[in-house]
């Protein structure tokens, strides 16, 4: 069962993988952006309704990537430990009512 999942454990290798897969998105958006523009007066109201409803999902799937991929590229905020250690023994000091 195991077999089916894909494991990337290099950035970044995640990251081109992203990038592309991001681009393939965009350029699906737009492709479905023309045929909902310039075939609205050819189509099917159901084949209109299936294109639309492919849109919304591509650009679900084109926000879910773009945010996915800002995640990877943001630079980790480092917790500074003697801060955070101080910022402890003053809480613990405090009375608490």
């Amino acid at each position: 069962m195991r077999d089916y999942i894909r494991t990337i454990t290099e950035f970044p290798n995640r990251r081109q993988e992203l990038a592309n897969q991001l681009e393939a998105s965009a350029d699906r958006i737009c492709d479905l952006q023309e045929y909902l523009m310039d075939g609205t007066d050819k189509l099917k109201p159901a084949e209109y309704d299936r294109l639309l409803d492919a849109y919304r999902a591509e650009v679900v799937r084109y926000d879910r990537l773009d945010r996915e991929l800002a995640v990877l590229e943001s630079p980790k905020r480092y917790v500074n430990k003697d801060l955070q250690r101080k910022r402890n023994e003053e809480r613990r000091a405090k009375i608490n009512y």
